[in-house]
């Protein structure tokens, strides 16, 4: 369960702000790392009373802390929302502390940088700006065309609207940087990076292999065994249509050179690949039945 912020600092509900702030100093001065090397202990304190500190000195958090209680409030705010507009970096100034505070990656060591939030991820790294990381869903079309893409990023002064281009042949896996557009920091106010992780989503047709797209079609038996021909459609929308060789086995693939995912930076493109599949009739008529029956009779 979370710690009572006020019980950590050792103040009652009514105390006032400017007693919340000699309350901290004092224990931030007896339990502060420099005083108290290796001692994990004081690390721990070190952290209660600075996160404490942090929400009480605030007065729409105290004010949120006061309504929602502990466990709520640890469910709705972040340590990047609970550390954000802090004056704590000024605080150990005055103790001559200066920027060790924020150096050697005290916070990372004491917050448990790149611990979750929600879901995202945030590092209290010195006062480097901090990066977030989200997921980015692309169509094959946006990566065989490219495309961009109109997102709402949530921050804390409402939604900001991006567009975010698609490079052409783009893999999944793969994070486009957006500088400057990632969380604020805490203690500079510097906003970091936003990492935007591309995921393709499924297609009702196409499947991306590498550089090649692959297409299963179903044919009729016959076109199979006899030969003959067959239409597709482009992942362009374009029909083209395909010479199917006789004897044409299951699961053989017909390749259209040039007409798969672009090759990155280079004008090349990966091939189009269409799997061949016998299309197995559901209903037969009776005179379909008798041809089959005779097939059947003479091995086939």
């Amino acid at each position: 369960m979370p710690a009572d912020y006020y019980k950590v600092l050792g103040v009652s509900r009514k105390t006032s702000k400017e007693e919340i702030k000699k309350a901290y100093r004092k224990l931030a001065m007896k339990y502060h790392p420099d005083k108290n090397k290796d001692n994990k202990e004081a690390e721990e304190k070190f952290k209660e009373i600075s996160e404490a500190y942090a929400v009480l000195s605030n007065d729409e958090k105290r004010k949120q802390y006061d309504q929602i209680g502990a466990e709520g409030f640890s469910r709705r705010y972040s340590q990047e929302d609970i550390f954000r507009s802090s004056d704590i970096g000024s605080i150990f100034q005055e103790f001559g502390f200066g920027d060790r505070f924020f150096g050697n990656d005290l916070l990372s060591n004491l917050f448990g940088g790149g611990r979750q939030s929600r879901g995202q991820a945030f590092n209290f790294n010195s006062r480097s700006p901090q990066h977030a990381e989200a997921e980015l869903l692309v169509s094959l079309e946006d990566i065989v065309k490219g495309s961009t893409k109109l997102v709402s990023l949530k921050t804390t002064e409402g939604l900001e609207n991006l567009n975010i281009k698609i490079p052409v042949g783009i893999e999944a896996g793969k994070k486009l940087r957006l500088k400057g557009k990632g969380p604020m920091h805490p203690v500079s106010g510097q906003r970091g990076d936003l990492f935007c992780k591309i995921m393709i989503e499924s297609h009702p047709q196409f499947q991306r292999k590498g550089n090649d797209l692959v297409h299963e079609v179903e044919v009729n038996i016959s076109t199979l065994v006899l030969g003959g021909k067959v239409r597709i459609s482009t992942l362009e929308g374009k029909t083209i249509e395909l010479k199917v060789p006789p004897y044409t086995q299951n699961n053989a693939c017909l390749r259209i050179k040039g007409k798969g995912i672009p090759v990155s930076g280079k004008k090349a493109a990966g091939n189009l690949l269409v799997r061949l599949h016998p299309k197995i009739p559901t209903h037969l008529s009776p005179e379909q039945k008798k041809l089959f029956k005779k097939l059947s009779e003479q091995g086939l």
